[in-house]
């Protein structure tokens, strides 16, 4: 009887909780008397509104428009009043009974003219923005079915460059507004639904509704010390008012390269070979039918692979008039094109808004994902694929790999065997209290975290080393967390033509990292790959000396304030002040101001406009901002110590290697941004432009020191750089009809850089490929300039003045005379000359800078090519007709040169176990009198010439112009869903990423990301290369 009446609690209790989900997640409620009433939403030239919403006032029943402008609700008891709106339109309450097909007839909003944007901590009409901003929203972000948010942006934002970093999950390299740092970083600032994070490439970007970039200094300058960057904020979806909805997301993708590389043949490597040695290219060798010189192994067939990508998303949220939820969960699994690359990632995210009173609602957002990188060694892999010698064996004859020989990896396997897994588990917590004391005053308290675990393995199986080394293991973990926690006060009034805001806030933050790192070059065993197998016969010395462990932290202290102004939203003035202070700088410069103004003047707002009809917005702006770059190292600052050695048992400290500098501080950012922002005809037209000076000051460097200092350098502030440029975006519908739209944009941004000051005058070299000097910009390749190949010994003649002579020969090719002009030349020849030889045939023509005739380094080099990219972005148009949509986007880089430095490596000649390109091969000099543009395959001529080093014949063109998505899709119409009866919305979808690409660079691909090193922009060292996606993908909405 007891268990019974247990039995019956428990069935109570499921039903009642059922219940509870129901009406929780769906809105259920029972009502005595209910009718349907259908009709349409139209714009003043009867055009349908697509996804207008349509809400009983008082309740959360509502429903959206179709693509015909159709909805269809049933109306309960509670109340005939009904609230239609539409972005961009008036909002209008109608009073509607029981008719049906009743149409509604919505008046545009110039007055609203667009969106709102997150811009800092609050929310401002568009068409109120002072600065630069550039947003993208939901439908445009999921245009490319893109991994991660990135993957949607490039070419759509002006003023905004991304280029990839590599294979799948590698991110993207972002700049904003040019690059304005020597050694801090690069990245923007990121801030996710309030919380500040590392970067955004775990969040799914079905996960987004919008992001906005801050591009001037005056819109960014709220965010102080971590703003110099930019601030990319991205908002993420919530719920909505109205019958709760589940979305279902997929796609699948499938993937092939498009680029490759020129690889030698067995025939060329012979020839190559030959030629080498002084004699004929074309003998064959001795024994040609050994099995070693019938190999010729196609590399990137073996290495390159067909790939697949599956996408799945399911979200559902809901909502009324106090509380609103959302709940996604989504997961990617993307095999690389390349051998044994992949990319998974799972992620969830749950939020929730609830008004608990009148006047308080509290909210929270929690975020995690799981990501595994899958990767290879893309220098060993790709490089030794480059410089392979073509006849080597991949395949043993009982199938297995081929180990290494001569040196020389084998690519497959390096790639097909090597572990470099990448593992990373991060989650987000963000929780807020809003008590809104008046209508037009509210506190804000908010708290955040943001924590990763990274978790990095290397695992070199015996295959992949050199013959005789046993296995090789290395693990990196780190741990990072970030704490935010902030405080608001906001107020917002309008009295008469007078509107007014302003903001204060504190800010405090805090970030906490550990690592681990182990390494053992001496495992037993290839099966177990872990440090348990470790061969310990020769003792725990085998346990690399590289083993650490270690942890550093920084804080970050900010008071800030914001005021805007407004009178008849006609003139306009905004200004901030914030003051950071935060442990990365020196004792002396703890504390940091930075401030900022913004005005603008609504010209279409006076008198002399009225008339003017075909003009809905005309507002001229200028903004002047202060922003800072923290990013430098925990301790830069300080000075360290090192165990020394014992002294009477005791052990000793001494000075580390770096001395400290209590004068340290943050580099700071000062801009400069004009604009205007233009809307006519409706806002059928709109076109927005803007021209910036930013100039950064106290660069980070390291300032050289005196040898009896004890010191090498010290890490200081010196330097400056100007970005400047100009970013223009147009965007337009000239065609809107009841069936058809075509809307269009544009936009293009230039920026050019120049450094104003740097510690030595006469500059420095990084890497020994970029020289950074004053009056010069970022970026600059610097070497040798290559002008041509001696075709004869005697071509090597030049006037006093460096004018090449013409030597002259008889018939029996004797050489006779030279000439000049087509004069005969009678006075002095000069010969060029390196390290001491003179150059002959088959030698590279060199430019003589100084004139001296002496080819040298210190002497001879010179800016060859630049690796920023003068002007980038986009085109972008889609075209409907009623329910089928077609649309397409191209981006653009121009003015950028690349290094190709794969390509100088292989073609160096300086190991015999290097395969020169088959263009070298087979357009080598060989003999006197050969014209070409490649020089001499013998080893005499690099033992004489600056060749190795670099120079202009490695430097190419980096511009090019790319198909990045074509898509069309078809939305089943409302007759169509009514008959299926389960979903409000289906759309199918076929597309396709990077069609096609022109371009002249021979490399991969010539769009590829710096990898967070500022100075060193377009080195191509063999990146992952290039491929097309063709997706299939469905949306679903119940």
């Amino acid at each position: 009887m007891k268990k019974k009446q247990i039995q019956k609690c428990f069935s109570e209790v499921k039903v009642f909780f059922l219940v509870v989900v129901l009406l929780g997640f769906f809105g259920l409620s029972l009502h005595a008397q209910e009718r349907e009433i259908t009709g349409q939403v139209v714009d003043e030239q009867g055009v349908p509104l697509v996804g207008a919403s349509v809400i009983q006032k008082g309740t959360n029943n509502g429903a959206q428009t179709d693509f015909d402008g159709n909805f269809s609700i049933t109306l309960r008891d509670e109340s005939n009043v009904f609230i239609v709106s539409f972005l961009g339109f008036k909002t209008v309450e109608k009073t509607l009974s029981q008719q049906n097909n009743i149409i509604i007839t919505l008046i545009e909003d110039n007055e609203s003219l667009d969106e709102v944007v997150i811009v800092g901590y609050t929310a401002v009409r568009r068409a109120d923005i002072l600065g630069s901003v550039s947003s993208i929203k939901e439908e445009e972000i999921l245009q490319t079915t893109p991994v991660n948010a990135f993957d949607a942006i490039q070419g759509r934002l002006p003023g905004v460059n991304i280029a990839s970093n590599g294979g799948p999950g590698s991110g993207s390299s972002i700049q904003i507004r040019g690059v304005s740092t020597f050694n801090s970083g690069t990245e923007p600032l990121y801030v996710v639904d309030g919380q500040q994070v590392e970067n955004i490439d775990n969040i799914d970007p079905s996960d987004i509704a919008s992001i906005e970039v801050l591009k001037d200094g005056a819109s960014a300058a709220i965010y102080g010390s971590q703003s110099a960057n930019g601030v990319v904020i991205v908002k993420t979806k919530k719920g909505k008012s109205g019958k709760s909805a589940l979305d279902i997301n997929y796609s699948t993708v499938y993937s092939f390269v498009s680029s490759h590389v020129s690889l030698p043949s067995t025939r060329q490597r012979i020839a190559y070979e030959n030629a080498r040695g002084g004699n004929d290219p074309s003998l064959r060798p001795r024994d040609s039918l050994s099995l070693l010189y019938q190999n010729s192994f196609d590399l990137q067939e073996l290495l390159f692979r067909p790939a697949v990508r599956t996408n799945v998303n399911a979200g559902i949220s809901g909502g009324n008039d106090t509380s609103d939820f959302y709940w996604n969960t989504g997961f990617v699994e993307e095999n690389g094109v390349v051998l044994n690359s992949s990319y998974k990632r799972v992620n969830t995210q749950f939020k929730i808004n609830t008004t608990l009173f009148e006047k308080l609602k509290v909210g929270t957002s929690t975020y995690g994902s799981y990501e595994l990188q899958s990767g290879l060694n893309e220098n060993e892999v790709f490089t030794q694929m480059a410089e392979r010698i073509p006849y080597f064996p991949v395949f043993e004859p009982d199938g297995s790999w081929t180990p290494e020989i001569a040196g020389r990896q084998n690519p497959p396997a390096e790639a097909s065997e090597r572990v470099l897994d990448d593992r990373n588990i991060r989650a987000r917590s963000y929780n807020y209290l809003q008590f809104n004391i008046l209508p037009s005053l509210n506190f804000k308290s908010t708290i955040g975290v943001d924590f990763r675990l990274r978790k990095r393995d290397d695992f070199q199986p015996t295959i992949t080393q050199q013959v005789g080394r046993a296995p090789r293991l290395r693990e990196r973990n780190q741990t990072d967390y970030n704490f935010l926690q902030e405080n608001l006060l906001a107020y917002r009034e309008s009295i008469g033509n007078h509107n007014l805001s302003a903001l204060a806030g504190t800010s405090w933050q805090k970030w906490d990292t550990e690592r681990t790192e182990l390494q053992t070059f001496n495992l037993l065993f290839d099966e177990i790959p872990y440090f348990n197998a470790i061969d310990t016969g020769e003792g725990l010395g085998y346990i690399y000396n590289g083993t650490f462990t270690d942890a550093s932290a920084h804080a970050l202290v900010g008071y800030f304030g914001q005021v805007n102004y407004n009178y008849k939203k006609k003139y306009l003035i905004d200004g901030t002040f914030r003051r950071d202070g935060t442990s990365r700088t020196g004792s002396n410069e703890r504390f940091g101001n930075f401030k900022s103004a913004s005005i603008g003047w609504r010209v279409s707002g006076e008198e002399f406009m009225r008339n003017v009809s075909w003009v809905n917005n005309f507002l001229l702006r200028a903004s002047y901002g202060e922003n800072g770059n923290q990013s430098i190292g925990d301790y830069d600052n300080q000075q360290t110590y090192q165990p020394g050695f014992p002294y009477a048992g005791i052990n000793g400290v001494t000075f580390g290697a770096q001395l400290g500098n209590p004068d340290l501080k943050w580099e700071t950012t000062v801009s400069k941004n004009y604009g205007f922002d233009l809307n006519l005809f409706k806002n059928d037209l709109n076109i927005s432009a803007s021209y910036f000076i930013k100039t950064t000051t106290d660069l980070l460097d390291n300032a050289s020191l005196p040898a009896e200092s004890g010191f090498s350098s010290i890490r200081t502030n010196v330097g400056s750089v100007e970005n400047k440029g100009f970013e223009l975006d147009i965007s337009a519908t000239p065609i809107r009809t009841k069936n058809f739209e075509w809307f269009t944009s544009f936009n293009i941004s230039s920026v050019k850089n120049k450094v104003l000051d740097v510690a030595d005058e006469r500059g420095f070299f990084d890497s020994d490929i970029f020289r950074i000097q004053e009056g010069q910009p970022i970026g600059n390749i610097f070497g040798f300039k290559y002008l041509g190949v001696f075709a004869y010994d005697e071509s090597n003649a030049f006037t006093d003045n460096g004018v090449q002579l013409t030597p002259n020969f008889d018939g029996d090719g004797n050489f006779t005379n030279y000439s000049l002009d087509g004069q005969d030349y009678n006075g002095t020849v000069n010969r060029l000359r390196s390290s001491n030889f003179t150059l002959g045939g088959g030698d590279i023509i060199w430019k003589d800078l100084n004139g001296d005739f002496d080819i040298n380094p210190g002497d001879d080099r010179q800016v060859i090519g630049n690796g920023l990219v003068d002007y980038f972005g986009g085109f972008f148009n889609e075209f409907k007709y009623n329910n089928l949509s077609f649309s397409f986007l191209f981006d653009y880089n121009l003015g950028n040169d690349i290094f190709r430095e794969y390509e100088q490596t292989r073609n160096d000649l300086n190991s015999s176990n290097e395969t020169p390109s088959p263009e070298r091969i087979d357009g080598a000099w060989l003999e006197q009198g050969d014209v070409t543009q490649w020089w001499s395959l013998s080893r005499e001529p690099e033992h004489r010439t600056p060749n190795a080093l670099l120079n202009s014949f490695w430097v190419s063109k980096g511009d090019y112009v790319r198909l990045r998505t074509v898509k069309l899709a078809y939305r089943l119409d409302r007759s169509n869903l009514d008959k299926i009866g389960l979903f409000d919305d289906i759309t199918v979808y076929l597309s396709a990423n990077n069609v096609a690409m022109w371009t002249n660079y021979e490399g991969f691909n010539p769009d590829f990301g710096t990898r967070g090193n500022a100075l060193q922009p377009g080195v191509d060292n063999l990146r992952y290369p290039n491929k097309t996606d063709i997706i299939f993908g469905l949306n679903l909405k119940l």
